[in-house]
């Protein structure tokens, strides 16, 4: 499948007279050559590109702390856990919790999206 901008420059080429009253139609209502026009299309879909990867990344960097405050969490709990019951394993546990904690965090949120994508179909 070619890009619009790309259909347009074909058309806009075309030996054929109903393809360039085509493009004469778009440039009138458009108030635009076609050039321009074809131009803008295609900064416009750079603009589309960069927001979209932005908010991707925010996005990881959201999950990502989520994840790794959820490991924390449960680190600290199971090291206190610990303390109160084996003093001796704390040292041991803790990592363990963290471990215990961001793959659970993890799994929900993977859960939660698989959810999510069924809901849209």
């Amino acid at each position: 499948m070619i890009e619009l901008h790309e259909a347009l420059t074909i058309l806009a080429t075309s030996p054929v007279a109903k393809d360039r009253e085509a493009i004469a139609r778009l440039e009138k209502v458009a108030q635009a050559d076609i050039n321009r026009i074809i131009g803008e299309l295609e900064n416009q879909s750079t603009l589309a590109e960069i927001g979209l990867f932005d908010s991707l990344g925010e996005r990881r960097k959201a999950t990502t702390r989520l994840i790794v405050s959820a490991g924390l969490m449960c680190s600290g709990l199971s090291c206190l856990i610990a303390i109160l019951f084996r003093p001796n394993l704390a040292i041991a546990i803790t990592p363990i919790g963290f471990i215990t904690g961001s793959a659970a965090s993890s799994f929900m949120l993977a859960n939660e999206a698989r959810n999510s994508s069924k809901n849209n179909l």
